[in-house]
């Protein structure tokens, strides 16, 4: 028994939310503009691939035994999302895909708005800078030593303090050997 959170209804209800959250997701726009630029600047679908692995989306094409394109996935790794071509707009299908790569027609795709990120409108040398809490002071801590070696993080790290621990570990084994066969 897996209780009422793993039934049916729970996941249908659980996928009925992420879709829509995924209608107003931020990166939707942003992921359309980068998809229509490369539409209108590439003439073949391996351009267009090329274009868009460069920015970090990946394009899975589904394809029947005839050509015929009747799937088009987006991987957009800078987002963490996985995109169906036509959830994210009618002009971005499978068909639009199809008829552009496989008949030469040029699709009409309609400029996707890209809403800037809001600036504020005070004057940012208005606000104090902000100073990191007294507990990650030894982040800024450095020391020299008298041999010349410079310690920081206030010697956190095994490099920083010249232990080697393999190195311990190894000779700690050979005592142990060396003990043994005495």
């Amino acid at each position: 028994m897996f209780g009422k959170n793993a039934g049916l209804p729970a996941l249908e209800l659980h996928f009925a939310k992420c879709k829509e959250d995924l209608k107003d997701h931020p990166s939707k726009q942003t992921l359309k503009a980068a998809i229509s630029i490369a539409l209108k600047s590439t003439n073949d679908e391996q351009a267009f691939k090329k274009q868009l692995s460069e920015q970090g989306i990946n394009v899975v094409v589904r394809r029947n035994d005839t050509g015929r394109i009747y799937g088009i996935t987006f991987i957009d790794h800078n987002s963490k999302a996985v995109w169906n071509g036509s959830r994210l707009a009618k002009e971005l299908s499978a068909n639009t895909f199809n008829d552009y790569w496989n008949n030469n027609i040029k699709p009409e795709i309609k400029e996707p708005v890209v809403q800037l990120p809001k600036t504020s409108t005070s004057n940012d040398a208005d606000l104090p800078a902000e100073e990191p809490h007294h507990l990650f002071d030894f982040l800024n801590t450095t020391e020299k030593h008298e041999d010349g070696l410079i310690e920081t993080f206030g010697g956190l790290l095994p490099e920083a303090q010249g232990d080697d621990y393999e190195e311990q570990d190894f000779a700690n084994k050979m005592k142990k050997k060396k003990k043994r066969r005495l």
